[in-house]
């Protein structure tokens, strides 16, 4: 999806404390082993802040730096993965009653870890279609601090961390241009993040642990998993890179740096950045191993904290890469136009 007249106008981010890797070996729930194998050192952990709470502190900076006006938000898309407060309950609306009011659009977007990529695609298309001036708000927040998760050994050469993000679009203005967005699912493998667990009743409601090593392990075992199930993930992703590039109008030697999930080394590099001959240094990696996988946020946390930073500047642009359960998969090409405002402060 072309989106060159779609605009990010603000970016924001909230997270809770870092909890060590070495804390967590020395209180038995890591091991030094792991630390090596994966290289991972540390997790955001939010304790009993809860989720909502969080995104509206990521929202409310991204709103400030925007220079919009709640008033001219017309779209509200937030981006959950785990649990965000009483069963029945639409977060949306907390966000919209304690920072925008009116009667925009509020929506909730549950796709995954990969759910900041529908949410750019469905905000970026009303942006496309609406009145001039107009914008769109994206927030993504999660808390995995709960008795069913553990964060640390809940998905193999991952740990989970706590925290929040936002963007603020506008078809008017801004510090960077959308240049694409684009999303694929690859629907042989929706098994992988499921394995045999049953659908009903939820594993939520019978107090089943989170354990995405094993739903995987139970996939793979599987006699009606594609045989090359992988090629075909890879193939997706390979496909969808192109077509955002190219949607961009930029080659991959444009691409200043990457953005990806904040997971173990090797599966960076092997998925990812190798197949695209391209080095870590170049990728975010660094900085999202010290943080844990902040569940959706992890590509516009990533993003905040390049720019924070220095490491994007005007006419860089960045490449951000996202896959989760379905098995669904996104990636954008963002252009740094200039320095934001907030930057400089």
């Amino acid at each position: 999806m072309r989106t060159t007249d779609v605009y990010v106008a603000g970016v924001g981010g909230f997270l809770p404390e870092v909890v060590s890797a070495d804390t967590a070996v020395a209180e038995g729930r890591y091991s030094t082993e792991e630390i090596e194998r994966y290289g991972l050192t540390g997790a955001a952990v939010a304790g009993e802040l809860p989720a909502p709470d969080m995104a509206l502190a990521a929202a409310r900076q991204a709103l400030e730096r925007s220079g919009l006006t709640a008033e001219e938000i017309d779209t509200l898309l937030y981006v959950t993965v785990w649990h965000q407060g009483p069963d029945g309950w639409c977060p949306q609306a907390y966000l919209q009653r304690h920072l925008l009011g009116g009667d925009c659009l509020a929506a909730e977007i549950r796709q995954g870890c990969n759910g900041v990529f529908g949410a750019l695609e469905l905000a970026a298309a009303r942006l496309l279609a609406g009145r001039e001036g107009r914008g769109a708000l994206i927030a993504a927040a999660d808390n995995f601090g709960t008795p069913l998760v553990d964060r640390w050994r809940a998905n193999p050469g991952f740990v989970l961390g706590d925290g929040a993000s936002s963007l603020v679009l506008s078809n008017r203005d801004g510090f960077a241009r959308l240049r694409s967005v684009a999303t694929r699912t690859v629907p042989e493998m929706e098994q992988l993040h499921r394995g045999t667990e049953p659908l009903f009743p939820p594993g939520a409601t019978t107090g089943g642990q989170l354990d995405f090593g094993s739903r995987a392990g139970a996939f793979f075992a599987s006699p009606d998993r594609p045989a090359d199930a992988g090629l075909r993930l890879f193939k997706a992703q390979e496909e969808l890179i192109g077509q955002s590039l190219e949607e961009a109008g930029v080659k991959l030697a444009d691409i200043t740096r990457v953005a990806y999930m904040n997971t173990e080394r090797d599966m960076v590099e092997d998925r990812l950045l190798r197949p695209l001959g391209l080095p870590l240094e170049r990728s975010t990696w660094d900085y999202g191993r010290g943080i844990g996988h902040i569940a959706a946020s992890d590509q516009v946390l990533s993003f905040e904290h390049l720019l924070a930073t220095g490491a994007l500047r005007p006419g860089d642009h960045l490449l951000a890469i996202g896959i989760g359960p379905g098995v669904g998969i996104g990636s954008a090409v963002i252009e740094i136009l200039r320095t934001p405002d907030w930057q400089t402060r």
